[in-house]
Parts: structure tokens; sequence; C-alpha cells
């Protein structure tokens, strides 16, 4: 009977020591999961448009602005040493340049569109991407993934990458939970002057009724007259943003609705019409020279009858390129679907992504113009 009472009481401790580990186990993983770290702050390459920023973390994102000198130059492209043709789906054109793991953060993000319009969602992300979260270049594919993504997308205006950042958490089995969100400092990750679903929805409709406006005049027009028509139309519409200050000088948002962008600006808007006509357009980044004056510049690309062209234009508007409109604002062709013998001359893509050494295959242009 002693010997029964023994066990029994053996067997008590047991499960309670049992017990014990168990709940002292789980606490553990409880514990360590809750913890969040902070990442990288996303380097958002429309506030620099072909100047590379080495990776920070800059905890405003004037600081972006303030740390210009910091900038390195990217390699640019000698485009006649580039034999092989890219074939690509000009709609995901950077994504196909992408590594998998920022392909998958790309992807994420084209997934939850919808939900980054509140602007303090969480943007949820693979937990494979916990294979390289830990690694000493997470930053550079973490920025490349996000601003291709707004490259491939004009129509995510509403998106601050600068405001966006990374963050995971990790339990003692080493499963990640891996997110974006915006900074503590911010108050969400949308563009200021937007603070919630609605008010970007309601800018996405006013963007589109002018939008539709343009595609019901140029309904009749052959290929080369619409994409003349959008050229002139942005040209006679848009005014430069010579300040560099407006909040929305690189989105079609500040194109469509407040008409004063830079270059990104002009180049998105003309790829965002471009994709709704079922066009061929990319956006490119590289440095352009005029008047012995080298800068860093954006533009595009278009392709016709399975032929690339050059456009620009930013630099097609006479504010830019030194002419005065006198109030009639005259409007110039020097940048309209030129080939490489002449637009090659002053535009030179950049090779690599930002500050990496990730490769840039841009499609190679025809020699000649489009006649």
């Amino acid at each position: 009977m002693n010997s029964i009472k023994i066990i029994n009481v053996l067997l008590v401790i047991v499960v309670a020591l049992f017990v014990m580990l168990f709940s002292l186990f789980f606490f553990n993983i409880y514990i360590d999961y809750s913890k969040t770290e902070k990442v990288a702050q996303i380097i958002d390459a429309s506030e620099i448009i072909g100047e590379v920023t080495p990776i920070v973390v800059p905890e405003k994102k004037e600081e972006i602005e303030e740390n210009k000198q910091l900038i390195i130059e990217p390699t640019i492209r000698d485009e006649e040493a580039v034999e092989e043709e890219v074939s690509t789906n000009t709609n995901e054109f950077y994504y196909n340049q992408l590594d998998k793991y920022s392909k998958l953060i790309y992807k994420s993000l084209k997934e939850q569109k919808e939900k980054m319009k509140m602007g303090n969602s969480r943007i949820q992300l693979p937990e494979k991407i916990g294979e390289i979260i830990e690694t000493n270049n997470v930053e550079a594919i973490f920025s490349i993934a996000v601003n291709s993504f707004e490259y491939d997308n004009p129509d995510v205006f509403y998106l601050d990458s600068s405001k966006l950042v990374l963050y995971y958490e990790r339990d003692t089995l080493g499963n990640y939970n891996i997110y974006l969100k915006h900074g503590d400092q911010f108050e969400n990750y949308l563009i200021d002057g937007f603070s919630n679903k609605q008010e970007v929805e309601e800018a996405e409709f006013k963007i589109e009724n002018i939008v539709e406006q343009i595609k019901n005049e140029i309904e009749p027009l052959n290929t080369k007259q619409k994409i003349l028509y959008i050229h002139d139309w942005l040209v006679d519409n848009i005014k430069y943003d010579e300040t560099i200050s407006k909040t929305n000088r690189s989105n079609i948002y500040g194109a469509f609705i407040e008409r004063e962008v830079t270059c990104a600006g002009y180049a998105k808007a003309f790829k965002y019409v471009m994709d709704k006509l079922n066009f061929e357009c990319i956006i490119v980044q590289g440095t352009a020279t005029s008047e012995e004056k080298t800068e860093n510049h954006a533009w595009n690309y278009i392709q016709i009858d399975n032929k690339w062209y050059g456009i620009d234009c930013t630099w097609d508007d006479p504010i830019i390129i030194g002419g005065s409109d006198n109030g009639t604002r005259q409007k110039f062709y020097t940048y309209y679907l030129k080939g490489k013998n002449v637009f090659n001359n002053t535009h030179k893509p950049f090779e690599t992504f930002y500050a990496t050494n990730v490769e840039i295959n841009y499609p190679k242009l025809e020699q000649n113009d489009y006649n």
C-alpha cells in the first residue's frame, strides 16, 4: 500500500514538473516572439530619382534630402555592350529583374494594394524572408523590392515608401513574423496630404476621370497620334516643379491633379496612361546631359511595332530646356520617339539598382527614330 502511495506521489511530481517545464517553454516562446525588431527604413528612390543613397535608416524623411552629399554614383550603362535583347512584360519590368526574395516582397505589396490605402495596416510578408532578415544586405533587398514595385505600378501614388519600416518577430523555434509598417515617428505610410482610404479613393476617382476623358478623345486616333496626344497633353498641362518642394512632385496625383511635378512625375504619368492604353512602356532612370550639364533624370521607353524608342516628356517641356512659352505653351519634340542614334547621345540609363550591384537589363532602343 505504501509503495502504491509513493508511486502515486512520484507520478504527481513528474506530471507537475512536466507541466512546469512545458509552461516555461511556451512562455519563453511568447516572450521572445513578442519582441519586435526594427530592421530598416525603405529608401524612396522617387525622391532621389537616379541618385543612389547608401543604405541608412533615416529618422525622418527630410534626412534623405539633407544627406545627398553621401550619394554615390551608380554605373552608367554602355548600351552598345549589351548584346542580348530583353523580353519582358513591361507592367512588371522591374519585378522581372529581382532576385527571389525581392520578388516575394514585391508580390506581397501587389497583393495588398487595397489594404495599403488605409495607411496604417501591416503589410504582411512571407516567412521565407526570414532566411535573409538578419543579413547585412537585407536593407538593399527591401529597398529594391519596394521601389521596383512603385515604378512598375505608378497607380500607387499614395504610398510614401520613405515612411515604411521593416519589422520582424521571431520565436524560439525560429519562426518569423515579418511585416512592413509606418515608422514610430509617422501616423501612417501614406504620402503627406492623405490620411485614410476614403481620401485615397477620392483622389483615384479624380485621376481616373481625367484619364478617361483623354482616352475618349483619342479613341479614333492611330497609334502614333495617340502617343503624340499624350505627350502634348502632359507638356501643355504640367508645370515642372523647379522648387523640388511639392509633396506630390514624383507621382501621378501631382501630374494629373496638382499639375506640377519633377521628371519622375512626368514619366509615371506617361506610363500610367500608356498602361491604360495597353502600350508596352517602362520608366527608365539614369543621367541626362544638356548644354554640358549632366543631371540625374527619369524618362520612358515605349514599344511600337515590336521596336523600342525613347521619349522624354519632361525635357520636351519648354520651361525645362530653356525655351520661353510667352503664354503660348510652345511644344518641343527633341526627345519624342527617338532611336538610340539621337536619344543615347544625351540619355544614359543606370546599369544597376541604387546602391547595389544588381544589374538592370533595359530593352535596346531601335537604331533610328520612329517615323
